[in-house]
């Protein structure tokens, strides 16, 4: 739960930087495609390790 409220509460933070001119849009594209790639990389990995576990 507290991940989920983290993770809305950062792409607020990065939308309302944004609107107001802080940071372009190319560095928050860079931002958000590396961290959905982090992410899914991640989430992968716990589901492989969790399947090696059960089988093993």
């Amino acid at each position: 739960m507290i991940e989920v409220i983290g993770g809305g509460l950062v792409l607020i933070g990065i939308a309302y930087a944004e609107n107001k001119g802080w940071v372009d849009k190319e560095s928050v594209s860079f931002v958000l495609n590396v961290g959905m790639q982090a992410g899914i990389c991640a989430s992968m990995f716990y589901f492989l390790h969790k399947l090696s576990i059960l089988f093993l």
